[in-house]
């Protein structure tokens, strides 16, 4: 009877340990289900976005002081340069970064390059008064916002040889909420800041040190550009270190959380060509980013020669050809600095 007994009790055992086999493996299956469903359904509604592979370039010089042919050589037919044609690296992507005040224009003018393979973003800051030859004169590059954000894109593009795939337009007061929602952004402000506009609704007091900032001393370190000797320069490397560290302190677990009030101050205070597909794909990519090393920010190299920002022709190109964007070398004919 003993032995039966075990038997049975064996069998009940046995049935048990099956049941939650079997269990598991349906919880198992329904993950994976999930998991694969979720990885097509990007695929399918996020896909990567389209550009074009080639970009093309009409090379030759801008400004009044262009080369004109002689004026008794109308019975000649007119030399037209040779166009060029550079290619494209798989799953480079650009966006120009506007950061605009309740009063007009823009403060803040940036190209972000997002390699979606290597897992690697740029920051590049022009200084607001980059002169640039647009629309038949020459001005300063953040003037061109008058005709909006595709006007300031096209003539970045043309100056750097780049192509610009998005424009996002972001109202400061966007980084004053950010700032607050997340609790504040731990930062090195690099000088004592102190000063009033009561017309641009500025008044700035922050000491210089390690500091938890919050939403409107967060955007009156970005803003303030008489707290630095170089002025625009200056202040374009703070807003760079700023970026960089409201990047990587918002894009945590802990702010995981607030993704739906995060969401609608993007939609209040953003504007952009982006759809919101190639929104989804971006995030997607950027998920295991290595912020700490993936992230790299500089400045277009140049000196002030009143009343411009003018460029480092060399300096310049060999920042450009290091964003990677094509598979080429780009060539200084790509390029159209100017020097009035």
């Amino acid at each position: 009877m003993s032995g039966g007994k075990r038997q049975k009790k064996n069998a009940r055992h046995s049935s048990v340990i099956g049941r939650v086999a079997k269990g598991l493996y349906v919880v198992l299956f329904v993950l994976s289900l999930i998991i694969v469903v979720s990885f097509v359904a990007l695929n399918v509604f996020a896909p990567a976005p389209t550009v074009d592979s080639q970009v093309t370039f009409n090379p030759g010089p801008r400004g009044p002081d262009q080369t004109q042919p002689p004026a008794d050589s109308s019975d000649q037919p007119e030399a037209t340069p040779t166009p060029l044609v550079l290619n494209r690296r798989d799953g480079v992507y650009t966006c120009l970064l506007l950061g605009v005040a309740d009063m007009g224009g823009t403060d803040t003018i940036m190209l972000g390059v997002f390699d979606t393979q290597a897992k690697t973003a740029s920051l590049i800051s022009i200084p607001r008064d980059t002169v640039v030859y647009y629309n038949g004169k020459y001005q300063k590059v953040n003037a061109t916002y008058a005709g909006g954000e595709e006007a300031v894109a096209d003539a970045v593009s043309d100056l750097l040889g780049v192509p610009v795939d998005f424009w996002m337009s972001i109202n400061l007061k966007a980084f004053e909420s950010i700032v607050n929602q997340i609790g504040g952004v731990y930062f090195t402000v690099p000088v004592d800041m102190d000063y009033e506009d009561p017309y641009q609704d500025l008044s700035i007091h922050v000491k210089a040190g390690y500091q938890l900032l919050n939403g409107k001393q967060a955007v009156g370190v970005m803003r303030c550009r008489s707290c630095y000797p170089s002025a625009d320069i200056g202040r374009s490397a703070t807003q760079r270190a700023f970026l960089t560290a409201l990047v990587k302190q918002t894009v945590t677990l802990s702010n995981a959380s607030k993704v739906t009030s995060l969401i609608n101050t993007f939609s209040q205070y953003v504007s952009t060509s982006m759809p919101l597909n190639d929104m989804v794909y971006f995030g997607t990519q950027a998920i295991g980013m290595d912020l700490d090393n993936a992230l790299n920010a500089a400045g277009l190299p140049g000196e002030w020669i009143n009343p411009y920002w003018e460029l480092d022709d060399e300096a310049v190109l060999e920042l450009v050809n290091d964003l990677g964007i094509y598979k080429e070398e780009v060539p200084a004919q790509v390029l159209h600095i100017v020097h009035p």
